[in-house]
């Protein structure tokens, strides 16, 4: 009978530890990240340090940006999410309108409010989609000016000072590149801010790219590819800043990295600034990056928003900035108050800081990623075929508005 009464004890005590064990093997964050595979070990790597103090474990799994957002797609019809995901800037809302995102404004809301005023304010803008927030930024990408400091002395600071340095370059058969935005969107949002014009009304329910700010963007862009000889085919940086014959360019900032790695007889020879000023008095830039949140299927929505907050914080945001720079992805962190921490060579710090402060990003809008196209065409008519500004804005009016009424 003793004996008996041991083996059942036994076997109860190895039911309840192997129990145990279950539920401990069951907190496990299942993270998809879109990027490379370097970056996805950069987070598993945090996760180690997540899980020493929370005893939660983290998986992250790196996504191509080419199958992403299909496979983000069929895991949501297929009820397979993961817990947290990483994403385009403008991805949050449409899968949150589907349900398939929670708002973290709503279950999180303290929290969140915090979090708002530690973010550089134009990539919050890009994800406060009518007062939902499907995701917080991860990290961001933005504009800056390039320069060869031995050819120019002082880069330019508004329209005009940019037109005259390209008029005496020009002269000596040199100019300036595009190598992010070129003959697209991103290329003329800058123009079309520093004119002191936008995408869409206040309330984004009207395109009002019909404006004369924006028709006075428009026609900068076209000038400085008609006019003042900007290529209007792909030319890298490093190319063209190695040789002087581009001894100015605008690109996004990891092409700090490529210029650094890609073009090592220049060092010294080269700097970075913030994008002149435009008539609204400001050197807007366009704003990108990626934002992380939490699927409304996943079963560990606390669990996922603590390792989100973990992810965010500055020891952690300078630790994703430093493992990105040594696989040459180069993101920024968001969170302004890693930038105190941030090893960086000062002054390129201050640019990128200060023109982070002046930047937007993509309009909140569900039909975006729809209409940008007939923005594109606008460019390519007045660029390539010298159409009227103001008339082809007028057409990509109509067909924006179109878009954005088919979802109401």
């Amino acid at each position: 009978m003793k004996r008996i009464i041991f083996i059942l004890c036994a076997t109860l005590l190895a039911v309840s530890f192997g129990c145990g064990k279950k539920v401990e093997e069951e907190k496990k964050l299942v993270m998809w990240l879109v990027g490379s595979e370097a970056q996805s070990m950069s987070v598993n790597e945090i996760g180690k340090e997540f899980f020493k103090e929370t005893g939660i474990k983290v998986r992250c799994e790196a996504l191509s940006w080419g199958e992403a957002h299909s496979k983000y797609l069929t895991s949501i019809a297929g009820g397979v999410t993961p817990d947290i995901g990483t994403m385009g800037l403008t991805w949050g809302m449409e899968f949150g309108s589907l349900g398939a995102m929670i708002d973290l404004g709503q279950s999180f809301p303290e929290d969140v409010s915090a979090l708002k005023e530690k973010i550089f304010p134009g990539i919050w803008k890009s994800i406060d989609y009518r007062g939902k927030v499907y995701g917080i930024p991860f990290d961001m990408t933005e504009n800056i000016m390039y320069y060869r400091n031995d050819i120019i002395k002082r880069p330019p600071e508004t329209w005009f000072t940019l037109v005259e340095l390209l008029k005496e370059l020009n002269e000596d058969g040199k100019g300036m590149l595009f190598d992010w935005g070129s003959l697209n969107w991103i290329g003329y949002s800058i123009y079309l801010w520093q004119a002191g014009g936008d995408f869409y009304d206040e309330t984004y329910s009207m395109c009002a790219l019909d404006s004369e700010e924006a028709v006075r963007g428009m026609e900068f862009f076209s000038r400085l590819y008609n006019e003042l000889h900007v290529p209007k085919t792909q030319i890298p940086i490093e190319q063209g800043m190695r040789s002087g014959e581009f001894p100015l360019a605008i690109s996004g900032n990891w092409k700090i990295v490529g210029l650094t790695i890609g073009a090592p007889e220049i060092k010294g020879k080269w700097s970075i600034a913030t994008l002149p000023k435009g008539p609204s008095g400001r050197g807007t830039a366009f704003i990108g990056g990626r934002i992380m949140g939490i699927f409304s299927q996943s079963k560990m929505k606390d669990e996922a928003w603590q390792f989100i907050n973990f992810l965010f914080e500055p020891k952690n945001q300078v630790k994703l900035y430093e493992k990105a720079w040594a696989t040459q992805d180069a993101y920024l962190p968001p969170n302004m108050n890693t930038w105190e921490l941030l090893p960086m060579q000062e002054d390129f710090k201050e640019v990128l800081r200060t023109q982070a402060l002046d930047a937007q990003g993509p309009p909140p809008v569900l039909s975006w990623d729809a209409s940008t196209r007939f923005i594109d065409q606008a460019i390519m008519k007045v660029v390539l075929t010298n159409k009227d500004a103001k008339e082809a804005l007028e057409q990509a009016t109509t067909l924006v508005n179109a878009e954005l009424n088919k979802g109401r």
